[in-house]
């Protein structure tokens, strides 16, 4: 860009400086030297010894809003910059501020300034541009005036703080990885080195991994929530909510982060009715108001978090209140922009992929509603959520029951599970086992077709991405076969339209990675008799 600009800034001079001293104004050279000017992407603007302006291309006019007439003979470039730049550069070159702090040193040292800046349209705005500033001189090398050559590159710095933003989110998702990761695999081995000594250590270490397992799970489900987003395949599901549920949930969920944080955590949900049933997304809402009470938490260290939550009219409204760290108004201003974190360095604090305010935010206003925040440094932060939701006639929804205990089946069924890695296979198997179900286990579609084809098998649980055959395609030739035993999808895979295409190519149900026990609890409870 630099290059390009001050190239075309030289040759400017070369062609203003040949129509000051041209002798035919009607030569085609003239005229193919004006159209050029005339033509050009980049604003020129020429201007005398005082600065008064000479030559206002069409260009400027575009990107200025001025048209020549209003500018030519009458001001000089300076009134088109901000006056804080302006002031600025002349303390750097030790002169009073005006038209000088632009063309001293291209006067003086004979050469082409480059510089950004701020332009000021007709109409107040403002754009960051890329000025290239050049003295004109005559033959007998007398200066006569200046030329500026400049371009709007306020696009090329937001794609550049995109950019920046986007190395900067891939390097916290890189540190967030590698830390639960590093305790997964760190408490492995010592689970190792204790296996014989100390059983109670290694039901410690175990519960170490299970907490960085699902800080792991956390991070990818950001990040499949917001590619979703990016997609827009990101959906807002409609069933039936116990809103006083959704509260005493989150409450359980985050009571011990506060308590390691030695945060008070307060939420005062009593005015919303025992019964209060709406309709909406039971799992987005409660991601929603986990991940702002998370945060809440997070940066109200031995501090306070009030939550207050009230239904009225067909409208929740959710307060989160802390007295943390506070945010200046440059945070506020990009607090829900994905890949932003108000501290970025490598000494921050507080962890996170810089995702969760914006998929929050994109949840919100898909269900229209809104999200409100005010907040100053040093003294806390209050988050207001408004969401629209129909109440609805409460019914028994057997399925959001919550299970508190596996249910067992006397080894009476025969389980096939198609899985290609072994460890899952493993997991899949010793979780199988504690259901009391016999297993068999392959690697591949193939084999379970095979298998499924010539045995009774009373569920199977098909991985859906394997070699040789996948589990859509293994489940497809089955029922081609007339084999109607039921077939879970048990897969990494955790989009929508994943879950679609498994349920079109003949399966019955759907589970995703890692796998919950209470889910896979529900789904044998429901296709086989207790």
């Amino acid at each position: 860009m630099t290059v390009i600009l001050v190239a075309f800034s030289l040759a400017c001079i070369g062609y203003i400086t040949y129509l000051h001293s041209r002798s035919h104004r009607d030569s085609i050279r003239t005229r193919a030297i004006e159209a050029i000017i005339e033509t050009t992407r980049y604003g020129v603007i020429e201007t005398d010894l005082n600065g008064i302006i000479l030559i206002f291309n069409p260009a400027a006019e575009k990107m200025l809003g001025y048209q020549a007439e209003e500018i030519i003979g009458k001001v000089t470039p300076a009134i088109l910059h901000a006056d804080d730049e302006v002031i600025a550069r002349a303390m750097e070159l030790g002169i009073a501020p005006g038209f000088d702090v632009f063309v001293k040193n291209p006067r003086e040292k004979r050469e082409v300034e480059t510089k950004e800046w701020t332009y000021i349209r007709k109409d107040k705005s403002t754009f960051t541009s890329f000025l290239s500033i050049s003295a004109l001189r005559d033959a007998s090398d007398h200066l006569i005036g200046y030329v500026g050559v400049f371009e709007d590159i306020t696009n090329l710095k937001e794609w550049q703080q995109a950019q920046k933003m986007k190395d900067e989110f891939l390097a916290n998702v890189s540190h967030e990885l590698r830390t639960p990761l590093n305790a997964v695999m760190g408490l492995s081995k010592l689970i190792e080195a204790e296996m014989e000594s100390n059983p109670e250590k290694i039901k410690d270490y175990a519960h170490d991994i299970h907490l960085s397992g699902k800080h792991l799970l956390n991070i990818v489900n950001e990040l499949l929530d917001f590619s979703k987003i990016q997609a827009g395949k990101f959906q807002i599901e409609k069933m039936q909510i116990s809103l006083r549920r959704v509260f005493k949930d989150c409450y359980a969920i985050l009571l011990s982060s506060a308590k390691e944080k030695c945060v008070t955590l307060h939420c005062n949900y009593q005015q919303i009715d025992e019964d209060q049933h709406v309709e909406g997304d039971e799992i987005r809402l409660k991601q929603v108001i986990s991940n702002i009470i998370s945060n809440a938490i997070k940066f109200s260290e031995n501090g306070i978090v009030d939550i207050d939550a009230q239904y009225q009219d067909q409208v929740l409204v959710v307060v989160i209140k802390d007295n943390g760290i506070g945010m200046n108004e440059e945070v506020i201003k990009n607090l829900f922009k994905p890949f932003y974190q108000g501290d970025g360095s490598i000494t921050r604090k507080f962890g996170g992929t810089g995702l969760g305010l914006a998929i929050s935010k994109n949840i919100i206003d898909m269900m229209g509603g809104f999200i409100e925040v005010e907040s100053e440094a040093g003294k806390g932060s209050t988050f207001r959520l408004t969401i629209p939701l129909k109440p609805v006639n409460r019914k028994e929804n057997p399925a959001s029951r919550t299970i508190t205990t596996l249910q067992t089946f006397g080894h009476r069924y025969h389980v096939l599970v198609a899985e290609d890695n072994p460890v899952n296979q493993l997991v899949l198997e010793q979780i199988l086992y504690k259901f009391e179900l016999n297993v068999t286990k392959v690697t591949n579609g193939k084999e379970a077709f095979d298998l499924a084809l010539k045995n009774k098998f009373d569920l199977i649980l098909m991985d859906m991405q394997m070699p040789e055959m996948d589990g859509m395609q293994a489940t497809r030739i089955l029922r081609a076969h007339g084999v109607l035993v039921p077939i879970i999808a048990i897969t990494a895979n955790a989009y929508q339209d994943d879950r679609n295409a498994c349920l079109e190519s003949g399966m019955n149900d759907f589970i995703t990675k890692p796998v919950d026990l209470n889910a896979l609890n529900t789904i044998l409870m429901k296709y086989l008799k207790a």
